[in-house]
């Protein structure tokens, strides 16, 4: 038995549960409140069931789970956090960290102690010292009021070389320390040998200081404004160091989460000062990318509170066509260094494999968002509800002021649009936007499809159109789960495939979208240790320092390990690409198969249950039995007939 199940066996899930939640008996189930979203009419919408240990809210969350997944959206834990929670709540002792863990642990805490030290220094120099005048004179321009100063703990680095430093030291900390946390420079003169001693000096001089942390508020480090005309550069950034990395980091994140979440949108600015003004002009949805253009990490941090993300872009940086043109070139990554640039493609294959919905907005010319927000908050109010989506914004900019009646300039614009259009994940998407095109240049859409159909060197095939999914039969004698096989055996063979060929799951998601479905998502598994492992390979997926599978080894919890070694280590996986393709679109359609079953049942028995009480419960779960269902038949069109007699995980689920 490993850990996670044996704390599950230990703890009674309704006694947990019921803590937090209160519940009464419905049937085999135990019904409540949600507590994770609000309630109109205190409906309740969220089931226990003690007899598999899992939960689900039926109403506006649509998430179920375990006791761990309970625990890790109740606290905001993630699993070590919950596993650590539940272990001691269920009496059992787990492993020790190790030495070089515990070690790691305590210095970057010791470098945050330091930088939230340093904060609390720069932020009383500019409140106090004479020297900071210029920097309060400054913020006073920009009409930055004193709470917004606090809320964000602005401050002032002394115009000297060794302020800081000797103030540190002073404090006890060391060398080392102010040089791991980006705070001092170390330099060696230039006419001196190798061998003489290096002198360290302030990094930051004269210059406002804009503290920047984490999503959850822990100090990684700084950004600093020049206040002088002619100092370069105007913006410095903290070093990359242990703690901070600015392609991983959106400035302003920990206090715009609650409101990205409560408005559904998150808008992106390109500097930390904008989003200052936003939050005290109550624009709290905002946060910045900090000068550089955005990441695929950065994304994903905002994708995990809001699917609308914008991007609030000047007309000089988006809206010259010649310059938009030239960006039309697919890139492997769009986070170029120093370089503040609109990458389409980028933009549109990234919302693709986030789910999320990216628009643009434009900013009137030679404006930033802080001259919006103070000239009129109403003005920024109607930009951000006319942000287009990307596709969308370059058709218009492409289009703006040519002559679209010269066959030339529509061929021009058909062959930088339709590579973009192409790159779109959702089928339905996809056509709109074609159509869209064609009603622009006036051409028909059998013109559009046609050039887009032309074969291009190392272009992949596109997806299968929805409704027609490649089910083949497997090569004969060849290992295959069957289909009388365990959902959990069903599920182990889909994760193994996945973890053998973590790419795979670009496709397979996009395969899924094809066929008008959602991508893989860990709901589609019902054991938790797997669930934990689809979201690690998700997020080594995320990332681009290191092969995911590397990643996925070196930051997978220990837990864990095991596990994940058991599924590299089992059966023989396909070889072959396409019938790894092929394999994993078939389990992935049973696996969605068995969970919207098993979903429809639970809620079906509620509603029968409330029924046979005469509780109004029973009218109430009805548009979510419909919903289920409407979800289940597309699974269930995914198999045609033809598929039905040939495919080993053909026959749908009872």
């Amino acid at each position: 038995m490993s850990v996670i199940d044996d704390i599950k066996a230990r703890i009674d899930t309704v006694e947990l549960i019921s803590q937090t939640v209160k519940l009464r008996k419905s049937g085999r189930a135990y019904m409540g409140l949600c507590p994770f979203h609000a309630h109109k009419n205190n409906t309740p919408s969220f089931a226990v069931w003690p007899d598999t240990g899992t939960w689900r809210c039926f109403g506006q969350c649509n998430e179920g789970g375990d006791i761990f997944k309970f625990v890790m959206k109740r606290d905001g834990l993630d699993f070590s956090g919950a596993l650590q929670l539940l272990a001691g709540l269920a009496g059992v002792e787990l492993k020790p960290r190790t030495p070089e863990q515990v070690a790691q642990d305590d210095h970057l805490n010791h470098l945050r102690q330091l930088l939230e030290a340093a904060a609390v220094y720069y932020h009383h120099l500019l409140r106090n010292a004479p020297q900071a005048r210029h920097a309060r004179e400054h913020l006073a321009q920009r009409g930055l009021t004193d709470k917004a100063i606090e809320m964000f703990q602005l401050g002032y680095a002394l115009d000297a070389w060794d302020a800081a430093l000797n103030y540190f030291k002073a404090k006890g900390y060391t060398t080392e320390d102010l040089l791991a946390a980006g705070l001092v420079v170390e330099k060696e003169a230039e006419d001196s040998p190798p061998s003489a001693v290096r002198r360290q000096f302030d990094r930051f001089r004269d210059r406002l200081m804009i503290p920047v942390r984490d999503e959850q508020g822990r100090m990684t480090g700084f950004q600093a404004r020049a206040l002088q005309p002619d100092v370069v550069p105007k913006f410095m950034n903290s070093p990359q160091t242990a703690l901070f990395d600015k392609g991983r980091t959106l400035f302003g994140l920990h206090l715009a989460r609650k409101p990205i979440r409560d408005s559904g949108v998150a808008v992106v600015v390109e500097g930390n000062l904008d989003v200052i003004a936003a939050h005290q002009a109550g624009f709290a949805n905002v946060v910045s990318s900090q000068g550089t253009a955005l990441t695929e990490h950065q994304l994903r941090l905002l994708k995990k509170h809001a699917k609308r993300i914008l991007l609030a872009l000047d007309a000089d940086e988006a809206g010259d066509a010649a310059t938009l043109r030239g960006l039309m070139v697919a890139r492997d990554a769009f986070d170029r260094e120093g370089e503040i640039s609109f990458d389409p493609r980028g933009l549109v294959r990234v919302e693709g494999r986030l789910g999320a919905d990216i628009r643009v907005m434009t900013l009137p010319p030679g404006l930033d968002p802080d001259d919006v927000i103070r000239r009129s908050p109403e003005e920024w109010t109607r930009l951000v509800e006319a942000a287009e989506p990307v596709v969308e914004y370059v058709i218009r900019v492409l289009t703006a002021g040519r002559n679209l009646d010269d066959p030339k300039v529509k061929a021009e614009i058909a062959d930088a649009v339709l590579p973009l259009i192409d790159d779109v994940a959702d089928p339905i998407e996809r056509e709109a936007y074609r159509q869209k095109l064609a009603r622009t240049l006036k051409v028909s859409e059998a013109v559009l499809a046609s050039r887009t159909a032309k074969p291009k060197p190392g272009k992949r095939p596109a997806p299968p159109a929805p409704g027609q999914p490649v089910l083949r039969r497997t090569a004969p004698g060849r290992a295959q789960p069957a289909t009388e096989l365990e959902a959990s055996k069903l599920e182990m063979y889909c994760l193994g495939l996945l973890l053998r060929r973590p790419e795979a799951l670009y496709q397979l998601d996009r395969d899924l979208q094809s066929l008008g479905l959602e991508k893989l998502s860990p709901d589609d598994f019902t054991d938790v240790e797997l669930q934990l492992l689809l979201q690690a390979l998700q997020l080594a997926l995320e990332q681009i320092d290191v092969e995911p599978s590397e990643h996925l080894r070196h930051n997978l919890d220990a837990v864990l390990q095991a596990r994940l070694e058991a599924l590299l280590a089992s059966e023989v996986h396909p070889v072959d690409e396409i019938k790894v393709k092929e394999d994993l679109l078939n389990a992935a359609l049973r696996l969605r198969q068995r969970a919207l079953a098993q979903r429809l049942n639970q809620l079906r028995f509620l509603a029968e249950d409330a029924r046979e009480q005469g509780d109004a419960l029973a009218e109430v779960y009805q548009p979510e039995l419909v919903r289920l269902a409407s979800e289940r038949a597309k699974v269930d069109r995914a198999f045609s007939p033809q598929a039905r007699s040939r495919n080993v995980f053909s026959k749908p689920v009872a």
